[in-house]
Order: structure tokens, then C-alpha cells, then sequence
């Protein structure tokens, strides 16, 4: 099994943004902030996964994602949404825990109450 906490308010993968290159092209650039976030992902992958080999074969990856914000029912309901949150942290594991994130069989995931953080659980199946 593979643990890992990313400390800080979660990053939900952002939409891609559109922009003009200098020879006047459209491309397509994912947000600073998104990118940021899913490097951190890897190099924390990185050093939990260090001495270790990469998970074959199906796996789970159990998210769960707390905000300093308090709600009455102990989860969090605003933003980031929950399959954006799930979204950066497999794309940010991709490559080093797993070979691909085709290999996740199952996702269990909350958002919660608590002190700003993911943790992450990646375990075979």
C-alpha cells in the first residue's frame, strides 16, 4: 500500500484554457496553478514510492479530501468538485505509482472537515 498526504487546500483539475501562440496558432495550455499542483503530486508519489516498485494490475485509490471550512454536516459541498479533485491527484500518480490511471479499478472519495489536506491510499486490488 502507498500513502501519501499533500498538505495545503486541495486543487481541483482545472478546465484547459485556449490561447495565441506568436506565429498566431491556437493552443491549448492547462492552468499554472492545476500544473503546480499535480508536480507536487508527483514528486510526494516519487518519495513514497522510492525504493519500490511500480503497482501492477488493478488498483484502489481511497482520496480523501479535507477543508478548513466547517459545514453543519461535517462535508464539504462548495469547490473544488470532488471528480476534479480525483482528476489531479490520478493524473498527478500516473507514471509513478501505477503504470496508467487505466489500471484504477476503484475509487473511493470524500470531502471532509479538518485541517486543509488530501490523503491518498494506493492499493492493489
Amino acid at each position: 500500500m502507498i500513502d501519501l498526504v499533500i498538505y495545503g487546500k486541495p486543487v481541483g483539475k482545472a478546465r484547459p484554457r485556449f490561447g495565441r501562440s506568436r506565429s498566431g496558432k491556437t493552443v491549448t495550455y492547462t492552468p499554472f496553478k492545476t500544473k503546480m499542483y499535480e508536480q507536487e503530486v508527483k514528486t510526494l508519489g516519487q518519495v513514497a514510492m522510492f525504493g519500490k516498485s511500480m503497482l501492477e494490475g488493478p488498483v484502489r485509490v481511497t482520496i480523501t479530501a479535507y477543508f478548513s471550512h466547517k459545514t453543519k454536516t461535517g462535508y464539504h459541498t462548495s469547490r473544488p468538485d470532488l471528480d476534479n479533485i480525483i482528476k489531479a491527484i490520478l493524473d498527478g500518480l500516473n507514471g509513478i505509482v501505477f503504470h496508467d490511471d487505466a489500471a484504477v479499478a476503484e475509487i473511493i472519495a470524500s470531502k471532509k472537515y479538518g485541517e486543509d489536506r488530501v490523503e491518498v491510499q494506493v492499493q492493489n486490488v
